[in-house]
Formats: C-alpha cells, structure tokens, sequence
C-alpha cells in the first residue's frame, strides 16, 4: 500500500504540469458564503501520512503544510481549484464529517478524511456492465497524450486485457470496470475514462469538463 501510494505521489508530481483544456470554469470564480467556507476549515492527512491544514483567511481557503500555503479558488459552494491542475470537491455528511476530493480529474484521486470526523459512509457504485470481450480487445495498447496538453511529453498509457478485465497502467494499476462499452470507472474512485474509436484509431477521453484530457492510441502493446 506505501508503495502504490508513493508511485501515485509521484504521477501527482508529474502530471502537476498539465495544462488543462478548459479553463473557463477557474476563470469565472464563484462567490462562496464565509458560513459555508467555515464548514471545511480544520486539518487533514495525505494517504502518505502528509498533514495539512485548511484555514479561512478573510473569504479565501487556503492549503497550509510546511513551507507551502495555496490558496482555493471557487468554482461552486463544493468544488474548488487548488493550484493549476487540481481541484478539491468537499463532500459533508449527516454525521458532521468532512471529507476532500482531490483529482486532476484524469489519473489521480484521494479522498481525505478530516481529522476528528467520523469513518465515512459507504459510496454507492454504478452496477458494472457486460463488455463483449471483442469489444474490449480494441482499447488495449499504448497511448500517447496528444500534444499541447502537457509540457512533459514521455508520458504514456498502457492498457491490457487480463481474461475479460481490461487494466490501466498509469503510475499504479488500476482496473478498468465498464459503465457502458464506452465508458469505464478507474479502480475504486469516481474517476471516469471514455474509449472513442473512429477513422483515425482509438482515443482516451480522461475527465470531464475543463479538466478533460486526450490520449491517442499508439500501438496495439
């Protein structure tokens, strides 16, 4: 678990330097109740043991840890922009729990527990679909993210098929488990990847909205 938790720390670290495609959501702001804001202020830990402390300065949430303090840019009353890339969604719960969701809405995803809160209840899953198994072979093989996107350019995409299950290579492995023929959920978080296939091949749709990503299919490995 340490392990897959540093190697995903380390795609973060990466992918930390996308561009991301639709900005417009981040540009227009949204102007946030001070009692709502007040609602998600108190400390929480990274899956690497990594603490953080959210505080309310004026209006603004800021992200404070040694050496670093980001401030949150509001999109909605739950969702924010915390830096270029990331955005943290707060989810409350009836017990008086508080737990953030940070993703680069691609390939990175934590769910952080605020401290004190008690365990968060269960998540409903979308039931998985039957995928003809023809149907999956075609998304199998390497992808490269379509120029323009990032400013690395050496990161790749690699997906399988183990029996009937396709698994996605990017930093840990996760399973890919089919919504529709389509559309698939990444592991055991809410992240979602789409397989568009048309006259030119295949092409990962990662994300939704401003935060989407395109990776092409490059080979068949």
């Amino acid at each position: 678990m340490i392990r897959s938790v540093g190697i995903a720390l380390s795609v973060l670290a990466l992918i930390i330097t996308v561009h991301p495609l639709k900005m417009e959501a981040q540009q227009a702001g949204a102007q946030v109740p001070k009692s709502v804001l007040e609602r998600y202020v108190g400390d929480y830990v990274y899956p690497d043991g990594s603490p953080f402390k959210l505080r309310l300065d004026g209006d603004t949430l800021f992200q404070e840890a040694p050496g670093r303090r980001l401030g949150l840019a509001a999109i909605s009353e739950t969702l924010f922009m915390m830096g270029p890339v990331f955005t943290a969604e707060f989810l409350s719960d009836q017990a008086g729990g508080a737990t953030i969701v940070l993703s680069d809405g691609a390939g990175v995803e934590y769910r952080l527990r605020r401290k004190g809160s008690p365990p968060e209840p269960p998540r409903p899953q979308p039931p998985a679909v039957h995928v003809p198994k023809p149907v999956l072979e075609r998304y199998v093989g390497t992808y490269e993210y379509i120029p323009g996107q990032m400013q690395r350019t050496d990161l790749r995409i690699r997906v399988r098929l183990e029996g009937d299950t396709l698994v996605r290579e990017m930093g840990p492995e996760s399973v890919l488990t089919p919504i529709s023929e389509t559309r698939f959920r990444v592991g055991d978080t809410s992240l979602m990847v789409e397989f568009v296939v048309d006259e030119a091949g295949v092409t990962q749709i990662l994300g939704t909205g401003f935060q989407q990503m395109l990776a092409r299919q490059t080979s068949k490995r």
